[in-house]
């Protein structure tokens, strides 16, 4: 019930480049415009690698023991963290803000 393989792909609309899950797989979807511009749209997102994996894992067992809908909407969830002295309203997959490797803010 885990993240047992990586799918590369790109997107053919305008989103920017994302992670996400289908079944047990992690998708790595690189932006229409990246993949034009020979750019790499995760060059600066290598320290959050293990923690987007565990992340992804997350969602792959929620959906698994609970369902998907209920999966997909842990990233909905929004909350006030404070960094630095100021508070800041992020999605509770704020990379950025985790401060371990689950891929979750918890405070």
């Amino acid at each position: 019930m885990t993240i047992n393989d990586f799918i590369l792909s790109c997107a053919t609309d305008d989103v920017p480049g994302y992670f996400t899950y289908e079944g047990e797989n992690m998708l790595i979807v690189q932006s229409k415009e990246g993949a034009k511009n020979n750019r790499n749209d995760f060059e600066k997102i290598e320290e959050f690698t293990s923690a987007l994996i565990s992340h992804e894992t997350l969602h792959v067992v929620i959906a698994k023991l609970v369902d998907g809908q209920i999966s997909d909407s842990l990233d909905d969830l929004e909350i006030v963290v404070e960094r630095f002295g100021k508070k800041y309203q992020v999605s509770l997959n704020n990379m950025f803000f985790s401060t371990d490797s689950s891929g979750i803010i918890t405070s």
